[in-house]
């Protein structure tokens, strides 16, 4: 069967990750990296025999796109390469707005005849597969979603939008634990010269990103101390005498481009079915994220 082409879109730590998990898949191959222009200029030693370009259309034809960019550039995104019949794979995580964004893209996605997996990652994505499977065992109860445990981890996609506000030289938000099923945020902020703590703060809080949820910004000389990669989850459900317990942790964007990854196989097989339009993770067929030519071999091990 033909290899599935990938473009990156974006090469920040999920972008790498991308790259590194597209080497792992013998169904996939990876086309080129799509950079700012203003980022052409920086060579990377990763990208020595990849292709780079700030225009997706110079990389040719481009079954899907993994979108590893800022999720609040992802609908636009989407909406470029719906115009240019890419189909298209992202980790989008404002819970909020997946609901009425995936209404809004999926009607041009079935006009242009392009899918899209939407708010593919950790959080949305597999575990709001886990938490619906929850459900199927126990059909009434309670499910509690903790994030971060006592010591916290990186939020990617809090971190992006602390990282892009004037005067902020470097930041990491990271998620703690705050009592069952409750989270409290994190932000530690390295300034720039002159910028003032208290308008950065100002901004943090009023943002959608964090101000439902315990917010604490601290200005450090550094962010390094704080700066890690790794995150972790707990998903329980108690109800109709079942007890239910998952738990993950490991390296944010790691466990996020390899979800990203495999949704591109369960992206390339709605297109073959023409079954075009935006779904999120939870509404595509977990067989269809697996390697393998047939059902039959997919199946083998489950």
């Amino acid at each position: 069967m033909q290899k599935i082409s990938i473009a990156i879109v974006g090469w920040g730590n999920v972008g790498r990750a991308c790259r590194r998990a597209i080497g792992e898949c013998s169904d996939m191959v990876l086309k080129g990296v799509v950079r700012r222009p203003s980022s052409l200029s920086f060579g990377d030693p990763e990208l020595q025999t990849t292709k780079v370009v700030s225009d997706i259309k110079a990389l040719g034809q481009i079954d899907v796109a993994l979108l590893c960019i800022p999720s609040r550039e992802v609908p636009q995104r989407i909406k470029e390469y719906q115009a240019l019949k890419i189909n298209t794979v992202d980790s989008y995580d404002e819970h909020q707005n997946i609901a009425s964004l995936r209404r809004e893209l999926d009607m041009t996605a079935k006009v242009k005849k392009t899918v899209s997996v939407f708010a593919a990652g950790w959080d949305p994505g597999t575990d709001s597969s886990v938490r619906a499977l929850m459900k199927v065992v126990s059909l009434t109860g309670r499910t509690t979603t903790t994030f971060g445990g006592e010591q916290g981890g990186r939020s990617m996609g809090h971190t992006v939008q602390v990282k892009s506000i004037d005067g902020v030289k470097d930041a990491v938000a990271l998620t703690l634990a705050n009592g069952r099923g409750k989270q409290k945020r994190k932000v530690y902020v390295e300034l720039k010269a002159g910028a003032d703590i208290r308008k950065i703060e100002k901004e943090i809080l009023s943002d959608s990103y964090f101000k439902s949820e315990p917010t604490e910004v601290i200005a450090v000389e550094s962010i390094e101390p704080y700066n890690t990669l790794h995150h972790s989850a707990e998903i329980e459900r108690t109800g109709m005498e079942v007890k239910q317990t998952y738990t993950v942790e490991g390296t944010n964007p790691e466990f996020t481009a390899n979800v990203m990854v495999a949704s591109a196989r369960a992206c390339m097989r709605a297109v073959r079915k023409e079954e075009y339009g935006v779904y999120t993770f939870i509404e595509r067929p977990i067989i269809d994220y697996l390697p393998g030519n047939s059902p039959e071999e997919r199946l083998e091990g489950y």
